[in-house]
């Protein structure tokens, strides 16, 4: 069989792939970045009302309602258009189409570390080669553009910036996702800003707002996190007109499920849902981070909204998520990304910092 040569040595990252722990139902759970206060009422609402015997037609391949109300999600902040929009599987599942458009064996992407490991494993997947600057983490991880920018070349297919960054939940202001947006473009190379998480941010810091001035950006969202629909599995990707054409090339006929795009469309008509959510996370986020400096712990660079940050230990030799579960509470260890030892776990913020610190004492 011809299978594809370098998939013999080729092992995929995944925090996502971890075999269940047993006595889950008595830890907390602060490992994968689902929205700890759930989903809107609208959504739960909207549930009631769906149709069930529709369920065996097919969902409609334009997904006309969903992308309305994108276009509307962005009016007055960004004026897009629905050909513009691209929905897929989850945002895992658009970036996996950028990368059959512009990824070929040997390619290479310039990236930062550590970033998404969905992403990267994806660019190993397609033969190609992730190229990131590294965060130091005597600098709390903290990303600074200008040493990036200088990295930025022709000889690069993708640049690929995770914003706000996963593990570290630190968000890169819009002024120098631009910066390097045009240095990218002089050097004709595409960009793609993934903003999993940036619902957790007000849209005007969204690279969104970009769209329509640079040709060589492609901005990737997705509902899992902010909107709560995680298991729902609807992302979407905006892109310039020039480069919609041939992402619809690579595209299934059928990206996302009737049911999520239906509950999609309710979720984000909700936008009093995400900002109380932005408000809950803020000062269990600081009662967390300072109750974790205080017993010695180091935190990363993080934005204040965003649920996830970085923790790490002193010691290198400490296997550090080992050492919270032993305290009941579950993490995703450092070693599932790029860069990172065990000593370091990703952290999504619970409901309740009092919790998460009484298991500690």
């Amino acid at each position: 069989m011809r299978i594809k040569t370098y998939l013999e040595s080729f092992v995929r990252k995944s925090y996502a792939a971890h075999e269940p722990v047993s006595g889950h139902e008595t830890l907390l759970d602060c490992s994968l970045g689902v929205n700890m206060y759930g989903v809107s009422e609208k959504v739960l609402e909207a549930a009631k009302d769906y149709d069930w015997s529709q369920v065996w037609l097919c969902p409609d391949p334009t997904y006309r309602d969903l992308k309305g109300a994108i276009v509307e999600f962005w009016s007055g902040q960004a004026e897009i258009q629905t050909n513009q929009i691209q929905i897929g599987h989850g945002s895992m599942e658009v970036l996996e189409r950028i990368n059959r458009i512009f990824l070929e064996t040997g390619s290479k992407v310039l990236g930062y570390a550590p970033q998404f490991t969905g992403y990267v494993a994806d660019i190993g997947a397609c033969g190609a080669h992730y190229d990131p600057v590294i965060l130091r983490p005597e600098e709390r991880f903290k990303f600074f553009a200008e040493r990036f920018a200088e990295k930025i070349g022709s000889g690069y297919n993708l640049i690929y910036i995770d914003n706000p960054n996963n593990p570290t939940g630190q968000m890169i202001t819009l002024e120098c996702i631009e910066e390097m947006v045009r240095e990218a473009k002089k050097m004709g190379v595409a960009v793609i800003v993934d903003e999993a998480y940036a619902d957790y941010a007000e849209q005007r810091h969204s690279a969104v707002n970009l769209i329509n001035k640079y040709a060589n950006l492609m901005v990737v969202r997705t509902f899992d996190k902010g909107f709560g629909l995680c298991s729902l599995r609807v992302g979407y990707g905006i892109v310039p007109n020039e480069l919609s054409g041939y992402l619809n090339k690579v595209a299934p006929p059928f990206r996302a499920t009737a049911i999520s795009s239906y509950l999609a469309t309710a979720a984000i008509s909700d936008r009093d849902f995400i900002t109380n959510c932005r408000q809950r996370i803020k000062p269990e986020k600081e009662e967390l981070i300072n109750g974790l400096k205080r017993k010695g712990y180091l935190v990363g660079e993080s934005y204040e909204y965003c649920p996830i940050f970085l923790l790490g230990h002193k010691d290198q030799g400490i296997d550090l998520m080992q050492e919270l579960l032993s305290k009941g509470i579950l993490t995703v260890p450092g070693t599932d990304f790029e860069h990172l030892g065990k000593n370091y776990v990703r952290i999504n913020c619970p409901v309740s910092a009092e919790e998460f610190l009484g298991r500690l004492r």
